[in-house]
């Protein structure tokens, strides 16, 4: 039964009547009646407490009152309204007090009826910002008690839409219009509006105000903060309508084009402004006046994304106010040096902050030292460089924050960086720092955070620097020197302080040692990285155990040996262990693990040297998220059901190992899943597909059958590997629906049919090589695909490619290789428009015709690479967000003929590899001229066709050439002499072909090519061939001149001996052959006949036509 709160108040009033009685029955019967009273009173205690509990929460009338308002409540109708999304109730009353109707149900321009809200009786914020589009308002009488009312968002852009939505509103005190529309005219006074002048806050960001709006804000004298932030102020700021507003403390001028500042105008009456933010003007300096100086209470002043002139920068301060205790000057676009005595006036400053400034040098901090009341000192990403000045550090006794992350700083830190004894957080990080940690760290006795990652820095490894540190809680310290110290092996000071965070790497190769000894007293340790540093022993599984507060623990590429043993007792807190890269050996433990680790979602093991099988219990962790076991010797077949259906395992990766057997159930959550190269066999599970998969790779493995068709319409498959397995059948043309898929791989299997359309899919990279695919879809990409690399070699597709490249023509197309296939047909001019490219290769193929010319206009550089793939240096990154972030890219790969052998290329070494094949084709014509435009390219292969004509000069300007085959051809002419200059070149061959001529120079790269670069061209000459172009003339002695004539008188007798014998032979043999075989007989006789008639006819005819000719 429900029941309305004003039920259980009237319950309420009841109780305490009667209690009131039962005290005055208590005082006249004191002594008589006191046990009876006792019950009474527990009794009416029990029914108030009892209807408290059936009370709904808030009102029946208000409840209704928020349905009809808004239909979103629907879905929390069976609660307490009070609890419902956007409303808020008073403690005591139960009352509606505060109402956030964001994004209202109307898609259409309305009026707000406050007629509507007049039942909340103690409304006193009303949030009707954006998505509502109100403009304008009716019945304002009905919110007598409002007090705040935000219509941000909405079209409330004239004078009279306002009135309407603040008229009969008397308490109310705050006010947000932003990004509504309004310009200058919309609030004029002549229109009939006027401010509330009970107003204390008032929030006009957004709109499109100018400089004479101000003046309307006249008359707010109890206003005590004021935005004006995102509007169009310019110039020279004029607040003069703020004069009246004396109480005026916060005042936000950012983001609008105000180009100085007037410290006389208006800011002479602000005496109350503690808070004046004017970040992203353009304001070079403030103009000092009369008055100024009333600014005693600034105490806030945001100058960040300005124009400061340095060299007016102490002038302006001083103009503003003395008072400053924090001041942000960052992102400015400084003109001028900036000094650090610039800001020496402002005796109360504390915080100072100029990050991510240009034009910043170090001579900066020379005068650091007269800044004796800071507090926090941060130069952030301001490009720093040089070495940090030996300046008055030590003087900064109060200062607790210094952040100089990811500037140029060099050298050693300075003696005097000492004896900041309130210094607490030091970040050095990311700069160039160098040396040991000396006096400088010992002496900041305060710190509670370090952070000095990516640095030269030298770490002892005994940690002694920080013996004296009792405070200290954060160290991060990956990328610099982890160095042995006398002391790193010896007990000798125990610390004073408790980290909770240690993060530390090292950049060079020590001989390995055991953990700090100062380890053992840690006992308070929340995450613990140590990457990189050559430790001896095994798995420290005692780190675990005295740190119960543990969540996260990294020990990657360490050299930790043996097994990894499991602590003695839970470790609740545990979420991530990552082991990898060490030279771990045994089994991963099966018992125990689930209650040793029970809220463990993180576990990297990957790249060790464990052995046996995957056990059943990790299954059993029911919070485990990512699991990594690749790269181990892991064997036996994993269990089928080893992951239930619901379990919430998100990636999976398993590759490089020994497993076998059939692929296990596949749970529904799983998005990554890496079994590739393994002994996996059968068929893969038919409901793969419609798991949540979003990476799948099975590649290198022996499954077979068919691949699954079935794909939820709303599948998220953005990755794809299956190569080299033994799939048949044709592609499923679901795969090619998929408007996330991204990456497919199903090369080197025996996949047949056609290549399917690709028409409504978003792929970026197919790979379909070394199949038996016999043809290609009338169309296959649209026009704007962003396809970047297709491979089809090795196929069996025949036909031509003038479709498919008209489809790819406005592509941008990176890779494009059709090696090995049956194609026929020109080369289509429209492949001069995949400008894009970098790679091509219609190597082996039946290709006709001349090679286009327009090849050579084509760039075929890695400036025009996938800006993805040219990030990630040649790997394929997952857009996909629930990628883990510590996961390796897979590199992308491609084969290519260069310098005769085919090689492939993967990573970053694809990403810098440009190359043209269209070797073993029948082309024919000439070389183009224009291919000598490539200066880019690496390797140009045009062998084994049917090219003509002569090796253009052009070749010369290949600068990058690395491989350049031009053989089997029939090229005439000279080699051009000024390939000698190609620096780059490393194979080079014209062999058989029709060139003479002498070879270029014998120098440079030429001088490392030998005959073979040659060969099958007899007319030419010079080093290495043993033909030389200039041959020396050969005398013969008189006294041989009777053995020339023997030799002469004996070849001749041999000559006609072999003559004779041949004519005889070839004689016998026609008479033998007619005489065996009648048709031939009788052919030879017909030819024989008809032969010699024609010839009697042409010279009879002749003759006559002589004759003819001679008497005429």
């Amino acid at each position: 039964m429900i029941k309305c709160m004003h039920c259980s108040i009237k319950y309420v009033e009841l109780v305490v009547s009667y209690l009131k009685e039962g005290k005055q029955i208590v005082d006249e019967m004191k002594r008589k009646m006191k046990m009876k009273m006792k019950s009474v009173t527990l009794f009416f205690l029990f029914f108030l407490l009892l209807e408290a509990l059936c009370s709904e929460g808030c009102l029946m009338e208000e409840r209704q009152a928020l349905l009809d308002l808004n239909s979103r409540f629907y879905s929390d109708v069976h609660t307490d309204c009070c609890e419902w999304e956007g409303v808020e109730c008073n403690s005591s009353t139960g009352r509606v007090a505060r109402l956030d109707l964001f994004m209202w149900d109307s898609i259409q321009q309305q009026y707000i009826n406050y007629s509507d809200f007049s039942v909340f009786k103690d409304l006193k914020k009303l949030y009707l910002s954006y998505g509502n589009i109100v403009v304008g308002c009716v019945g304002g009488e009905g919110l007598p008690n409002l007090e705040l009312l935000h219509i941000s968002g909405n079209r409330l852009n004239t004078a009279a839409s306002i009135v309407s939505c603040l008229d009969g509103l008397p308490s109310l005190k705050s006010l947000g219009l932003d990004h509504n529309g309004f310009n200058a005219s919309s609030f004029r006074e002549n229109d009939g509006f006027k401010w509330p002048t009970n107003l204390q806050e008032l929030s006009l960001s957004g709109n499109s105000l100018s400089n004479e709006f101000v003046s309307s804000l006249s008359g707010l004298s109890r206003l005590q903060s004021l935005d004006l932030s995102f509007n169009q102020l310019e110039g020279a700021i004029n607040i003069s309508g703020l004069l009246t507003s004396s109480n005026l403390t916060i005042l936000d001028l950012r983001y609008n084009n105000i180009s100085y500042f007037m410290a006389d105008q208006g800011l002479s009456t602000l005496s109350n402004l503690t808070n004046l933010y004017l970040s992203y003007n353009k304001i070079h300096y403030f103009v000092a006046g009369q008055g100024s100086k009333s600014l005693s209470r600034l105490d806030v002043l945001d100058l960040d994304g300005n124009m400061i002139d340095g060299k007016k920068l102490r002038e302006s301060l001083r103009a503003l106010s003395s008072s400053i205790r924090e001041l942000h000057m960052s992102c400015n676009n400084f003109t001028g040096t900036i000094l650090a005595e610039d800001f020496h006036d402002l005796k109360n400053l504390e915080d100072l902050r100029l990050d991510s400034n240009n034009n910043m040098e170090n001579e900066f901090f020379k005068s650091i030292g007269n800044l004796t009341s800071l507090k926090v000192l941060s130069l952030r990403y301001s490009e720093i460089n040089d070495t940090l000045p030996d300046a008055d550090w030590s003087k900064l006794k109060k200062l607790e924050e210094l952040n100089l992350i990811q500037n140029e700083f060099e050298g050693f830190l300075p003696k005097s960086f000492i004896n900041m004894t309130s210094l607490r957080n030091l970040d050095l990080s990311q700069n160039h720092f160098m040396g040991k940690f000396d006096s400088n760290i010992a002496s900041l006795t305060s710190l509670e955070y370090f952070d000095f990652i990516e640095n030269q820095f030298e770490v002892p490894a005994s940690f002694t620097p920080f013996a004296n540190h009792s405070n200290l809680k954060f160290i991060y310290g990956k990328g610099n020197k982890v160095i042995l110290d006398s002391q790193h092996s010896l007990q000798t000071w125990i610390p004073k302080f408790q980290l909770q965070e240690l993060s530390l790497s090292s950049t060079i190769e020590t001989r390995s040692f055991w953990l700090p000894k100062f380890l053992l007293y840690q006992k308070d340790l929340i995450s613990l990285d140590i990457s990189s540093l050559k430790l001896e022993g095994g798995f420290p599984h005692w780190l675990l155990e005295n740190n119960t507060k543990l969540t996260d623990v990294v020990f990657r590429n360490c050299s930790l040996t043996g097994t990894m043993q499991l602590p003695l007792r839970p470790l609740r807190r545990l979420w991530s262990i990552d082991v990898s890269a060490n030279t771990i050996t045994g089994e991963i433990s099966s018992k125990n693990i689930n209650s040793i680790y029970p809220n463990l979602e993180h576990l990297n093991m990957s790249r060790n040297f464990i052995q046996g099988s995957i056990p059943r219990e990790l299954g059993q962790m029911e919070l485990l998220y990512e699991l990594d076991l690749s790269n181990n010797q892991l064997s036996g077949e994993i269990s089928e059901d080893i992951f239930e259906a619901g379990h919430q395992i998100n990636f999976l990766k398993l590759s490089n190992n020994k497993l076998e057997g059939p692929i296990f159930t596949i749970p529904t959550n799983l998005e990554s899943l890496s079994l590739n190269d393994n002994n996996f066999s059968g068929s893969l599970p038919s409901n793969i597909f419609n798991t949540s998969i979003i990476s799948l790779d099975v590649s290198n493995n022996h499954l077979v059958g068919k691949i699954p068709g079935l794909l939820k319409k709303n599948s998220r498959l953005s990755e794809l590997r299956m190569s080299n397995n033994h799939f048949e059948g044709f592609i499923p043309l679901e795969l090619t629906q998929l408007e996330d898929l991204k990456y497919l791989d199903l090369s080197q299997n025996n996949l047949t049919g056609f290549v399917p359309s690709f028409l409504n899919s978003f792929v970026k990279f197919i790979h379909l090589s070394n199949n038996h695919l016999t043809g290609l879809s009338k169309k296959m990409f649209t026009g704007n695909s962003p396809l970047v690399m297709l491979d089809l070699s090795y196929n069996e597709i025949s036909g031509g490619i003038q479709d498919m490249i008209e489809d790819l023509s406005y592509s941008k197309l990176n890779f494009f290789l059709l090696k090995g296939n049956h194609i026929t047909g020109d080369i289509p001019k429209q492949l001069c428009q995949l400008i894009n490219l970098t790679m091509l290769d219609l190597s082996d193929n039946k290709f006709l015709g001349e090679i286009p010319h327009c090849l050579g206009t084509m760039p075929f550089d890695n400036n025009n690479l996938d800006p993805l793939l040219k990030a990630s240096k040649g790997s394929f990154a997952e857009e996909y967000s629930e990628a883990p972030s510590q996961l390796e890219h897979k590199k992308e790969k491609a084969s290519f003929t260069s310098k005769k052998r085919i090689d492939t290329y993967t990573g970053s070494i694809l990403a810098y590899m440009s190359g043209i094949d269209l070797s073993n084709n029948k082309l024919k014509g000439n070389i183009p001229y224009e291919l000598g435009n490539l200066t880019r390219i690496q390797t140009l292969n045009l062998s084994h066709n049917d090219l003509i004509g002569q090796i253009p000069d052009s070749f010369s300007r290949l600068v990058q050439i690395e491989s350049l085959d031009l053989s089997f051809n029939k090229l005439s002419g000279e080699v051009p002499s000024k390939l000698n200059i190609l620096t780059s070149l490393e194979v080079f061959s014209v062999a058989y072909n029709n060139l003479s001529g002498p070879i270029p120079e014998w120098t440079n790269q030429f001088a490392t090519f030998e005959e073979t670069s040659y060969e099958g061209n007899p007319f030419l000459c010079g080093t290495p061939l043993p033909k030389s172009c200039h041959p020396t003339p050969t005398i013969i002695p008189n006294d041989l001149d009777f053995d020339k004539d023997n030799d002469r008188s004996v070849d001749m007798y041999v000559f006609y001996v072999s003559f004779v014998v041949s004519y005889t032979l070839a004689l016998l043999t026609t008479i033998a052959a007619l005489y065996i075989n009648p048709s031939w007989r009788q052919a030879w006789f017909y030819y024989t006949q008809l032969v010699t008639l024609n010839c009697y006819y042409f010279i009879v005819d002749n003759f006559y036509w002589f004759c003819n000719a001679k008497n005429m």
